[in-house]
């Protein structure tokens, strides 16, 4: 027997007597499921959630969303970005005086992500710290909504209460300004789904929560970082990147300005 057939042997061996001493559970078994399933399915899912962009059909481009997102649940920075679509519609904004509408795609794309922390493993602070973030880009986009938002405290308050489950989980009070450093990989994300105007949202809000830092020093060359790239890509293309590029922690950016 060669060397490669005795290492195969004592493999299946131990995997043999594994499955004898700790059998799969039910849980294991849907994760294996899964994994073969995925490939197949995320294709389709995949061109399915195209053509629903391109017909124009919100409703049905969400329900695409979620079925794309219910075969990779972890997968939290897709949930994100899907999520801030939703609330952040513009085109509905323009017709929604009240902010009836702008409030109840709030709540749904909370609710969106308040499902996917069941899923979201050690990135669940990483998704609070998100939820946080939404409301108040959401109110810089629509004034009628932070009215509607002003007799519950407004977006801070409902900020807060993503952000107090977030130190719990942390045990840190340090989530409350790490959450302006996410603003890269957010608003990268929108870009490459074709939201310009809601990446731009996610930096101004990322550039007036970069106060909350304490180390004054990295807030200020933050927020001037945060600052140069909104400019850019607000169409002054005169702006000087280099220190972007030079920062790893834009690197999400980088193909966006090019």
């Amino acid at each position: 027997m060669t060397r490669r057939s005795l290492r195969n042997a004592a493999a299946a061996a131990c995997m043999a007597l594994a499955w004898v001493v700790a059998p799969p559970t039910p849980a294991v078994w849907r994760q294996l499921a899964g994994a073969f399933v995925r490939p197949a399915l995320l294709p389709f899912t995949w061109a399915a959630l195209a053509e629903a962009q391109r017909s124009g059909d919100d409703a049905e481009y969400f329900a695409r969303a979620r079925q794309l997102l219910d075969l990779m649940p972890t997968w939290t920075d897709g949930h994100a970005v899907f999520a801030y679509r939703l609330a952040l519609d513009e085109r509905r904004a323009a017709a929604d005086p009240t902010g009836a509408d702008a409030w109840r795609r709030l709540q749904t794309a909370l609710a969106w992500l308040e499902s996917a922390r069941a899923d979201a493993g050690r990135r669940e602070v990483e998704l609070l710290q998100t939820m946080a973030f939404l409301p108040e880009v959401a109110c810089r986009q629509q004034p009628a909504l932070a009215e509607r938002l002003a007799a519950g405290g407004g977006a801070a308050a409902l900020a807060d209460r993503y952000l107090a489950q977030a130190e719990r989980l942390r045990g840190s009070p340090e989530v409350r300004e790490q959450r302006t450093f996410l603003a890269p990989k957010l608003a990268a994300g929108l870009l490459a789904a074709g939201e310009r105007a809601q990446a731009l949202g996610v930096l101004a809000t990322a550039i007036s929560r970069s106060a909350e830092v304490r180390d004054r020093q990295l807030a200020t060359e933050w927020a001037t970082r945060l600052d140069e790239v909104r400019r850019w890509l607000a169409g002054d293309t005169d702006v000087d990147l280099g220190a972007v590029y030079d920062d790893p922690r834009f690197e999400p950016l980088w193909p966006h300005l090019r």
